[in-house]
């Protein structure tokens, strides 16, 4: 019997990094005319895109840069320095593309009835200076050269054609004709996660934003939108919307690794305007080799010990220690599994959870006090420490305690009296739990509801589940209260401009969630030394290319 050669699987997509970034139109004639001129509208950041470019060049990967329209759908064409420095690596939108070559004839056909008619006018001319000899001067022509659309010279840049260009299965870059200056370049978008087979999807635009789209009800990932912010500076007219889309014009890039045909890693490399940025680590400086970020905050997805997935939990305390933050926040580190409270009602779940084992508070507490001692020595090796923000999840056992839940729990019954003779409050309760099974090192931190920690301006102690006035938090409502927050308690991994909502932890779905439409993931956020702030998706308990690890490991 001959045995057959095992046959490689053929690579549909290559398997490598992609860096996109967007580049807004350079102001036009007619907006001069209109609003005054401004030669930094449109202006690319050299710095920065050079840096892009060495960043690409250490990866190996390919730059692709999106254009984007300027202050209005017309200012289509790009600064010359990119038709003159990345003649290959510029993409534009269909339509956009339609729109610019129909006004390059426009343009072009009345530039050459004005030549016409300067023509016939130096002729008429020339005839009278014949007889009075007087000398000819071009410049005296009364009309001035047509400049609508287009300067001095109409531009024949090769854009390449942005309708999807497919970087794995799961992900494609779209063109889409978006006015950059919309708030949400998302919405009523959600849709093209769903067509061809469906993706996530990746648009060129200077906004900086990630949303979650549910895929299904099976607990899949989510497909996810990503803007990918500018490398030129905001191109916007006077008003109270250019207003607002100069102050969310964000610089950076979207940086892909393409690990197979199926799973990538994507995220926003955020920049500040003098060409620095970060990713996941790597500091790019002008001018100067890549050297180790220093990381002052990470924000960890939601932990729920109980419910914890083992991959996510590698991968967070692997970007811990890769990462070496000074301070690390943990939300709802405390699941609450053993009381019940998502199944308080359901008394066959609860018979099973029984059988499994689920049930006891003490168990739970003592393997929740094991994970924040581990974390602890973890942080230690660096001098770190470990935050543990105030969290429903952490509340719900001043809760049960609060409504006598454990008089009607034999199991739990002597652990809840006592954590009731150790009169706990609600802002010490979980503290105080944990306390019952070890000693809290001196590296960790329980804060207390209303104790803020902020780094760099991103407020990081908000689990995010208290809203205004009572109300349930979401990352747009504290987004707009906050400005810059880094947030847990949604499970999603979310970008709305600077704030951020980390993912979760657990094993997804959770029994709660089996049937719903679901966006939850894992991932994490960290704030950098200088300001800026990434968000860090873990797919399938990866977060970093392997050449990434080689670097933060050797520097």
């Amino acid at each position: 019997m001959v045995k057959k050669r095992a046959t490689r699987k053929t690579r549909r997509f290559p398997h490598k990094t992609y860096v996109i970034t967007s580049a807004q139109g350079i102001q036009s004639p007619y907006s001069d005319k209109m609003y005054g001129r401004d030669k930094s509208k449109g202006r690319p950041l050299f710095h920065l895109i050079k840096n892009i470019q060495d960043y690409v060049d250490l990866r190996g990967g390919e730059l692709i840069i999106g254009g984007v329209p300027g202050a209005n759908v017309n200012e289509i064409e790009l600064h010359p320095f990119f038709r003159e420095k990345f003649p290959d690596n510029l993409w534009l939108e269909k339509d956009s593309i339609t729109r610019n070559e129909q006004n390059k004839a426009k343009e072009r056909a009345k530039r050459s009835k004005w030549e016409k008619r300067k023509k016939s006018w130096l002729e008429k001319k020339a005839g009278e200076a014949e007889e009075d000899s007087v000398p000819i001067i071009a410049e005296d022509f009364p009309y001035n050269q047509p400049m609508h659309y287009f300067w001095k010279d109409i531009p024949d840049t090769a854009y390449q054609r942005l309708d999807e260009k497919r970087l794995n299965e799961h992900l494609s870059l779209r063109g889409v004709p978006i006015r950059p200056q919309n708030r949400n370049p998302f919405s009523g978008k959600e849709r093209l996660t769903k067509e061809h087979v469906g993706s996530s999807v990746i648009i060129p635009s200077p906004k900086k934003t990630i949303k979650a789209i549910p895929q299904g009800e099976g607990g899949e990932y989510p497909n996810l939108l990503m803007s990918t912010c500018a490398c030129t500076e905001p191109n916007y007219n006077l008003g109270n919307l250019g207003f607002d889309a100069k102050e969310d014009h964000a610089y950076g890039a979207v940086v892909v690794d393409v690990l197979d045909d199926k799973i990538f890693l994507a995220r926003i490399a955020p920049a500040h305007k003098n060409g620095t940025f970060i990713d996941l680590g790597m500091k790019c400086v002008p001018g100067k080799n890549p050297e180790r970020a220093n990381v002052v905050a990470m924000v960890v997805g939601d932990s729920h010990v109980a419910d914890i997935n083992p991959k996510v939990d590698r991968a967070n305390r692997d970007m811990m220690k890769q990462l070496r933050p000074h301070h690390t926040h943990f939300n709802d580190v405390f699941a609450a599994q053993s009381l019940g409270f998502h199944n308080m009602d359901d008394m066959i779940y609860r018979a099973h959870a029984y059988e499994d084992g689920l049930t006891s508070l003490e168990k739970e507490l003592e393997t929740t006090a094991q994970y924040i001692i581990e974390n602890a020595k973890l942080a230690g090796r660096w001098n770190g420490e470990i935050v543990i923000n105030h969290s429903n999840h952490d509340d719900m056992l001043f809760r049960w305690l609060e409504k006598e839940g454990y008089r009607k729990d034999e199991e739990n019954f002597f652990i809840g009296h006592q954590l009731i003779g150790k009169k706990v409050t609600r802002q010490n309760c979980f503290r105080k739990a944990i306390e019952l099974f070890t000693t809290i090192p001196e590296n960790v931190t329980f804060l207390e509801a209303g104790e803020d920690r902020k780094y760099h301006g991103y407020l990081c102690s908000s689990h995010g589940h208290r809203g205004i006035n009572g109300s349930r938090g979401s990352l747009s409502q504290l987004e707009k209260t906050y400005i810059k927050i880094i947030m847990g308690h949604v499970h999603r991994l979310e970008q709305l401009r600077e704030g951020i909502s980390v993912g979760t932890s657990t094993n997804i779905p959770l029994p709660y969630q089996l049937g719903n439409p679901s966006t939850s993931m894992a991932g994490n956020a960290v704030v950098y030394e200088g300001g800026l702030a990434q968000a860090i998706p873990i797919v399938k308990g990866k977060w970093a290319r392997s050449d990434i690890l080689k670097f933060l490991k050797t520097h």
